[in-house]
């Protein structure tokens, strides 16, 4: 907090200096910006001016500190440098200034007031003093904020209970109330006809859930709407509600969670323009739903819009439609969709943006707006949001017919009517809904923006709630991005991002603008080239603006990448995509703007608030992309790359071609349950692996077996299982494995288990009984530093990153064996260097120094990042090869090799507490309280593989970590250091002298 203290003391000087002096008016600014940038620190927010209506009458308060539900934390309000502060102080009070958590100040002395008491007062200048104040103003909880969060945190608890006890009803009613089980079946066919055919009576029963559940908070925030007494899909839930949840069971019942609903209720009432309205229904929606459905949460991508985004698409929808067709947003026969809707964000800003607009408004509204909502209470809430926005605008209430319950992706029918014939395939929830997505699918669309569901796949597959296949779409997908792409692993070209953009570009039709804020991984990705090489065909122009925000790096990219404007709640970094089509124009035009490196995300969104598309590309803020050969738009690699030899491919791998080095490659395995297979201790993962074998062979038995999800289940253990493929534990599968650089663990080798084991059965045999030697390398499209290992053992995938395999020798099942590198490399590099005396283990060598060329990774970083390594011919061929044949004996002998001799000093405590640390200024390690490792030489941290030095790489697979799987973390969280001190110690010794002489041989080759 001292460095934004400071800031504020130098802001109020620059104030004084130029506006002058003593006036509050010049001077509260600075003290506003103190505010809100610790607010934000603590996710608050500071509205200046803030009213507050008393009996007395109105007050406008400097400042309140707010949280997203508008709750109130605390005041603030200045005063002037001349004004007697304590005579000003009373005066505010007299006139009705709340007294709970306020401070006043006039630049001069700070005085905070807590509980109508004064609790601290400071000169200002005293950054100290001060400090402390603004802690304690910070930290306060309000009466009104401490009952809301109790509330909240009851109804958390309870609302397992009560939504356990709905279950049950809604069993019994199925079971014992006829009339009810009718209307539900007839609902069920209806849901399945307009949602898909995978819709079961438990999602039904969920939707009737939630409903209940939801009921009151809606009603709490939009009090005078007629959503549920008009909407047809709340009217008919409701309903169905009827048959069996009323009277003293739904008193009985609900009563448990009356003191949130009136939380909800009080906070709700500060909540006066349908903008505030909006932001605290999505507050508590966010809020509600993934703690009440976590799965759902996951499986549907509970992620907000920031509206500066949001508003910035609208305006650049806009101007691209009066360049491209010469009409406004508003104009006649220009519909607009946004596919998946989520809670109405974008409906309700372009209606906002339409205010003053009158008649084109209602006309816009009634007939040629639309979107699309596949979650029950994502839908109600745009309801409500939209309706209530329209009602803001045009002071009427009217219901918004555009609003469809239709999974979008499912939703093909457009096709069928645009060519003339009838669209059955889609039937509806209630005939209002049939009709709404008939007419829907009527209409010409040439507006489609919006931001579809971020994820892509689940984070955990034991909710079993893999993202649905799409027919028809994934079949477009296929048919197009992969067709024409090089991808190998063709899922994540199935990414629900990609769906959304395959749909709407069919929906277009010929002409059109899709916009999207979405992942910004298709801008420069190698797995979406095709996707690149299509949206370059059919589409004539393209805007793209990069807003970084990329959570899957490290290092110094992480850093550059800066905060993602959805506030760091996705991972992925976004983008935000303008796609035209335009058939009066020839070819494809691709304009590229992407933001400063290292912003945090409140000034991404203030760039995007401040700023517009057509200004941006009027003043010349866009460069212009020119694709290469291989669709790439970014990072277009070194030309020269081309001449040198193709360490792999996949047509060499595949028997198609023989021009690659090697022939056979392979990813590390990639287990899908590390925490499961692996483990320092070959004691502690046979125990891990009985209990493991045990869960599975009882669900075999038996699907529903309570303790099934107690093991880490997957789609390929999922299918064994339907497979019926029995398990037993076998003990010649406990083999050694490199999980990490120079970090050996046990790891039980099954392909069942492991998820997936690639090649590694050619590499090594069945039970890894065989010998090899494999160069490990970075995967294709890695984020840190380029790396190259040699290793002898079966590798994890995560080895290095996205680790692949270039083995020396490939197996049978016999255990005969074959060279790896082919005939054909070997006759290029005969023939190159003239020399009939070059055998393939030479050229294994070779290919392992040219890798750990600084030069060569150096001017190929980018080739480097996109394919696999090419191979140049350099000078004096077998001095490489010696250099290659020394660094891999460093590194596959590590725990051969003689220790470095580092000081060791033992200091005995009473504590001894784990360290692990390096001290690369001190030329230390501290191992625990009791030992350091002193005299660590410079080199051996040059030794780089990723983002860590070899020695680092080890403190970090040694430090004790709580295990992220339960079952791991109830039963088998065994791992101590203490027990492993000595060996690692000895380690780390070995890697010492490893990273020194490796790094004196790479100095040697660069020299």
């Amino acid at each position: 907090m001292q460095h934004t203290i400071h800031a504020y003391y130098r802001e109020l000087d620059d104030l004084r200096r130029i506006a002058g002096g003593e006036n509050e008016g010049n001077l509260r600014r600075a003290f506003e910006n103190l505010l809100k940038n610790i607010a934000e620190e603590h996710q608050l927010i500071v509205l200046a001016e803030y009213p507050l209506k008393k009996i007395t009458g109105n007050l406008r308060i400097d400042g309140a500190v707010i949280d997203r539900l508008r709750l109130v934390h605390g005041w603030w309000e200045a005063k002037d440098e001349k004004d007697d502060l304590d005579a000003e102080i009373a005066l505010k009070l007299a006139k009705g200034y709340p007294a709970d958590n306020i401070i006043f100040e006039d630049t001069r002395t700070a005085v905070l007031l807590q509980n109508n008491q004064e609790v601290f007062r400071t000169p200002i200048e005293n950054a100290k003093s001060f400090e402390k104040l603004l802690t304690h103003f910070f930290d306060y909880e309000l009466p009104q904020v401490q009952n809301f969060r109790v509330a909240r945190d009851k109804f958390l608890s309870e609302l397992p209970a009560v939504s356990q006890a709905l279950i049950q009803l809604l069993e019994q009613a199925h079971l014992n109330n006829p009339q009810f089980h009718q209307q539900a079946q007839q609902f069920l066919a209806l849901c399945q006809r307009s949602i898909g055919q995978n819709v079961t009576q438990n999602h039904v029963d969920e939707m009737l859930i939630q409903h209940i559940l939801t009921d009151q908070i809606f009603r709490a925030v939009f009090p005078d709407s007629n959503f549920h007494r008009e909407n047809h899909l709340a009217v008919s839930i409701g309903e169905l509600e009827k048959y069996f949840f009323r009277g003293e069971t739904r008193m009985n019942l609900l009563k448990h969670l009356e003191p949130y609903f009136a939380a909800i209720r009080q906070a709700a009432a500060s909540t006066v323009t349908s903008q505030e309205k909006q932001t605290f229904l999505k507050q508590v929606y966010e809020d509600f739903y993934t703690a009440y459905n976590p799965k759902d949460a996951d499986k549907l991508g509970i992620v907000y819009t920031p509206q500066e985004a949001v508003r910035f698409i609208i305006s650049g929808c806009d101007w691209l439609a009066r360049e491209h067709f010469d009409k406004f947003l508003i104009d006649k026969d220009l519909d607009i969709l946004d596919p998946c809707t989520g809670t109405g964000t974008f409906i309700v800003d372009l209606l906002d943006f339409w205010r003053g607009q009158h008649q084109d408004l209602m006309r816009k509204f009634a007939q040629e707006v639309h979107a699309n909502e596949v979650s029950i209470l994502s839908y109600y809430i745009a309801c409500l949001n939209i309706e209530q926005t329209f009602y803001d605008i045009t002071n009427q209430w009217q219901e918004f017919k555009g609003l469809c319950f239709v999974n979008t992706l499912d939703n093909v029918g457009f096709e069928q009517t645009h060519k003339g014939g009838i669209n059955d395939l889609f039937g509806s929830l209630t005939d209002e809904n049939h009709l709404r997505i008939q007419a829907q699918n009527k209409r010409k669309i040439p507006v489609i923006i919006g931001n579809p569901p971020y994820n892509a796949k689940q984070e955990n597959y034991n909710f079993q709630n893999a993202n649905e296949f799409y027919q028809q779409i994934d079949q477009r997908i296929k048919d197009t991005y992969i067709y024409e792409g090089t991808a190998q692993n063709k899922i994540v070209i199935y990414d629900m991002y990609v769906r959304f953009f395959r749909w709407a570009s069919d929906r277009l039709g010929e002409k059109g603008i899709v916009a999207f804020i979405s992942n910004s991984s298709f801008i420069d990705a190698k797995v979406f080239d095709g996707f690149r090489k299509i949206v370059t065909k059919e589409f004539q122009e393209i805007w793209i603006i990069n807003l970084k925000g990329n959570a899957r790096t490290s290092g110094e990219r992480r850093k550059a990448e800066g905060g993602n404007v959805f506030d760091d709640k996705i991972r992925v970094g976004v983008a935000i995509y303008f796609f035209v089509k335009n058939p009066a124009l020839n070819g494809c035009k691709i304009h590229y703007l992407t933001l400063d490196d290292f912003l945090p995300a409140v000034e991404k969104r203030n760039w995007l608030r401040n700023n517009y598309l057509e200004k941006l590309a009027k003043t010349g803020q866009f460069a212009f992309i020119r694709p290469n050969a291989q669709n790439l738009w970014l990072n277009q690699p070194t030309e020269d790359w081309t001449d040198y030899l193709p360490i792999a491919n996949k047509d060499v791998k595949t028997g198609e071609s023989e021009k690659a080095v090697f022939k056979l490659f392979s990813s590390g395995v990639k287990t899908h349950r590390d925490e499961w297979v692996y483990d320092f201790s070959k004691q502690d993962l046979e125990a891990k692996i009985h209990y493991f074998v045990d869960i599975y062979q009882k669900t075999l038995k038996n699907s529903d077996f309570k303790d099934k999800f107690n093991i880490k289940w997957d789609a390929e253990l999922t299918s064994y299982a339907n497979r019926q493929i029995d398990k037993t534990f076998e003990a010649e599968k406990l083999i050694e494995s490199v999980y990490r650089p120079f970090i050996k663990k046990w790891f039980y080798f099954d392909k069942h288990f492991n998820g997936r084991t690639y090649q590694w059965e050619n590499i090594v045999g069945v039970n890894a009984c065989f010998e090899n030697l494999t160069i490990t390398i970075s995967g294709g499209s890695f984020s840190k530093l380029f790396q190259a290992l040699a290793i002898s053992i079966v590798p994890c995938l995560d080895l290095l990153e996205k680790t692949q395999c270039l083995p020396l020798y490939i197996y049978a099942k016999d255990g005969s064996r074959q060279e790896n590198i082919t005939d054909w490399a070997l006759n290029q590099f005969r023939q190159h260097y003239q020399n009939t005396g070059i055998e393939k283990i030479n050229i294994f060598h070779y290919v392992y120094a040219v890798l750990h060329y600084p030069a060569y990774r150096e001017k190929f970083a980018l080739n480097l990042k996109q394919e696999f390594p090419r191979i140049p011919f350099y000078a004096d061929f077998y001095k490489w090869a010696t250099w290659g044949e020394k660094l891999m004996n460093l590194h596959v002998n590590f725990e051969k090799i003689t220790p470095y001799p580092f000081t060791r000093i033992d200091t005995p405590s009473k504590t001894n507490k784990v360290r692990l640390k390096a001290d690369k200024t001190n030329h230390l390690i501290e191992i625990d309280s009791e030992t350091q490792l002193k005299d660590i030489p410079a080199m051996a941290w040059q030794y780089q593989l990723g983002n860590r030095s070899a020695l680092e790489w080890v403190l970090d697979q040694y430090k004790e970590k709580t295990p992220k799987d339960p079952t791991i973390k109830e039963k088998f969280n065994t791992y101590r250091f203490a027990d492993y001190k000595e060996q690692v110690i000895d380690l780390l010794g070995k890697v010492c002298a490893v990273s020194v002489g490796t790094v004196g041989l790479i100095e040697e080759i660069e020299n």
